[in-house]
């Protein structure tokens, strides 16, 4: 089965007539009532309907994402599957969800909660993951009856467009999903703060998001967002350490660190350091690096010139400070001395309070530092602005037990990388990280309902 797109422009930059954004948003009002008054199943049947159509169109997909955004083949394909199991997953809220209490009073036999959509929601989706973060929330707003107007990156017109046709042609019904491309942040502005705009669900950096939660929470909106990360991986002495080193180099590396839950430090018990530094360099070096259409590789282009250069910039003060460079020999695939182009590099014996243990950089740069103890480990990860992912390899249960309790993050993992999430638990972020109810699974529907009690 195959799908002409005729409508999806190719390599064209979409511009949305920003003299129009009051009548997207009225338009969208008034698609509301139609909308929500569907039964939830027949919503649900769109969403199925739409996992199968971008499942018909996957490696379409791919190519997209390895265009747009340079996404490794292997990543742009597992992006495309992820999205169609979230979809999947929401379309089967009718069977696993309250959806005896949504819709009329009259469907409660004797009182209880009813959950009502928040209305028409705006959703703010950012470049690494062009697919698959636009449809987890676009699947939860749509199952559970909102109208959502969608401002996708700039740098992903192209997928976000086909998204749009492909919900189309699913069943979807006019204004009920609108996208508003720009090549700035105007529209995304005016979106934020447009009092007709109930709900907001944001994913981007830790300084947009703050700045959003602000203007909707004065707005008395609801918001929900996923913001910055500083995720940090802990090795004990008792750990699988080929294992660790494979699992941390890949979370580190994978689509060139530019994942909101890559890993960025790593905290490794003293008796065993050097042995997993040794490991980490073999695991690191037996990457793929380099040309993204390759399925051999792992680790591709990062964003732009710019990106590049201001993680050159980043490894050289590290240099310059002192701090020791791993030593690593590469496995290149096609062409990688291109200026967008970062090979993976790791720093060890960091300093705890250096910018590589702190800092951000969204890019493939790993730091490596020692701990005496599983206590110690815990402290180190603590003491961060962030808060998002963490992981833990042991082979004791009973420690891995306290560090899921103790870690002040929103998702941990047990004996693999940070990256990667399970569409039926909740992803959120502590401190930094995160502001709302999380994402996916129950926080999804959390977010875009609001329930009232009905009694007698």
């Amino acid at each position: 089965m195959t799908v002409a797109l005729s409508s999806v422009p190719t390599g064209a930059n979409l511009q949305t007539d920003p003299a129009s954004f009051d009548r997207i948003i009225e338009n969208g009002r008034k698609a509301r009532p139609e909308w929500r008054g569907m039964p939830v199943e027949a919503r649900a049947r769109i969403l199925m309907r739409l996992a199968e159509l971008i499942s018909v169109e996957k490696e379409r997909f791919a190519q997209l994402l390895i265009r747009e955004v340079g996404k490794p083949l292997g990543e742009a394909r597992a992006e495309v599957d992820a999205s169609v199991r979230m979809l999947e997953y929401f379309a089967g809220w009718p069977l696993w969800g309250r959806t005896a209490q949504v819709g009329a009073v009259s469907s409660l036999p004797e009182g209880g909660v009813l959950l009502k959509p928040q209305g028409l929601v705006g959703l703010i989706t950012p470049w690494n993951y062009p697919l698959s973060s636009p449809v987890q929330k676009i699947a939860g707003a749509l199952v559970t009856g909102n109208v959502v107007i969608w401002r996708p990156s700039p740098l992903c017109q192209e997928t976000s467009a086909l998204v749009t046709d492909l919900a189309v042609r699913a069943g979807l019904p006019d204004h009920v999903l609108t996208p508003l491309y720009e090549q700035g942040s105007d529209l995304a502005r005016r979106l934020v703060a447009d009092p007709r705009v109930q709900a907001v669900s944001f994913t981007g950096s830790t300084a947009v998001g703050q700045q959003i939660r602000q203007t909707v929470l004065q707005r008395q909106g609801a918001i929900q967002c996923e913001m910055g990360g500083k995720n940090a991986a802990v090795v004990a002495a008792d750990a699988d350490l080929r294992h660790a080193a494979r699992r941390i180099a890949y979370g580190a590396f994978g689509f060139a660190g530019q994942k909101c839950t890559a890993v960025s430090r790593v905290y490794v018990e003293r008796e065993v350091a050097d042995a997993f530094l040794g490991l980490l360099s073999e695991a690191v070096s037996a990457l793929g690096f380099g040309d993204p259409q390759s399925e051999r590789t792992v680790a591709g282009p990062v964003i732009s010139s710019d990106k590049s250069r201001e993680l050159d910039g980043v490894r050289e003060a590290a240099l310059a400070r002192g701090i020791p460079q791993l030593r690593l020999e590469l496995t290149t695939v096609g062409d990688s001395t291109g200026g967008a182009f970062f090979a993976p590099t790791v720093f060890y014996d960091v300093p705890r309070d250096d910018d590589l243990m702190r800092e951000e950089f969204f890019g493939p740069i790993l730091a490596v530092t020692q701990v005496s103890d599983l206590t110690d480990a815990i402290a180190c990860v603590n003491d961060s602005d962030y808060g998002l992912a963490a992981c833990v390899f042991t082979t004791d249960r009973a420690k891995a037990r306290r560090f899921a309790a103790e870690a002040e993050v929103g998702t941990v993992k047990i004996n693999d990388s940070t990256p990667g999430l399970s569409v039926g638990l909740p992803a959120g972020g502590w401190k930094g990280s995160g502001a709302g109810v999380g994402e996916l699974g129950d926080e999804s529907i959390r977010f875009f309902t609001r329930s009232t009690a009905v009694i007698g």
